[in-house]
């Protein structure tokens, strides 16, 4: 698949794998089972009386399940929908950054439009020509279905960094990280502590300067630690988000 490249102020590159048509359409196809089931759960509720205001209940409630499953769950998931979820894909901002609720918003408005004639064809269409297989939703939202990787430290490294781990060792600045952490963080910090090799020395310098300055405020770090460097105190917190996983 290709690969997407972000390039950020530092001049660090982030990559990420598209997600092919198929995968996609797969995943389409288990949340549009879902939305039956809900569809008939409603219909269930409110056709049964044959009333106009059953019929007119009937019709919200299908026009509000249409339009907010994905919403509703692209926001609470970070991006991802049931379906999404199950073939770990994910949705992103193109730019790199946190997915936004306007960016999410404008890409589902649109969805009705990729859906015409039938079962997602004019979408289809349109990602199949793209080459970062983009649907005319993600070319408004600004966004992009990635296959969703979950970053791992090597093994070496964590053999070799957790016995001298204080945080991981220390239950409450442990349980202070784990309960204060974002996705876009742990993300961030894994991606760092992977990459750092292929940083020129200035770089690397000035982004764990950065991070572990973030971290000390973010994570409220005991200041008597001047025995780990930045790179350590990154590489520490780094290791205890290593088994986070967010829902």
């Amino acid at each position: 698949m290709p690969r997407y490249e972000i390039m950020t102020p530092e001049q660090v590159r982030f990559h990420y794998e598209t997600a092919g048509l198929m995968s996609r359409a797969m995943a389409w196809t288990v949340d549009q089972l879902l939305l039956w089931v809900g569809r008939l759960i409603i219909a269930y509720f409110f056709l049964g009386s044959g009333l106009l205001a059953g019929w007119a209940m009937f019709l919200l409630g299908i026009f509000a399940l249409d339009f907010g499953y994905y919403m509703v769950f692209e926001y609470w998931w970070a991006g991802q929908s049931p379906g999404k979820r199950l073939f770990r894909l994910r949705v992103i901002s193109a730019q790199g950054g946190r997915l936004l609720y306007p960016q999410i918003f404008m890409r589902n408005l649109i969805r009705p439009l990729d859906t015409l004639p039938f079962a997602m064809l004019l979408g289809g269409a349109v990602a199949w020509t793209d080459r970062l297989r983009r649907r005319l939703g993600d070319f408004v939202g600004e966004t992009l279905v990635v296959r969703d990787e979950r970053l791992a430290l090597p093994e070496a490294e964590l053999e070799q960094r957790s016995r001298a781990n204080t945080y991981e060792a220390d239950p409450v600045i442990r349980n202070r990280i784990l309960t204060r952490v974002t996705r876009e963080e742990r993300d961030l910090l894994l991606d760092l502590v992977l990459r750092r090799d292929e940083l020129a020395p200035p770089v690397r310098e000035e982004l764990f300067h950065q991070a572990a300055a973030h971290c000390r405020l973010r994570y409220s770090l005991p200041e008597d630690q001047e025995y780990l460097s930045e790179e350590q105190t990154v590489t520490n917190i780094a290791l205890v988000l290593q088994k986070v996983k967010f829902t």
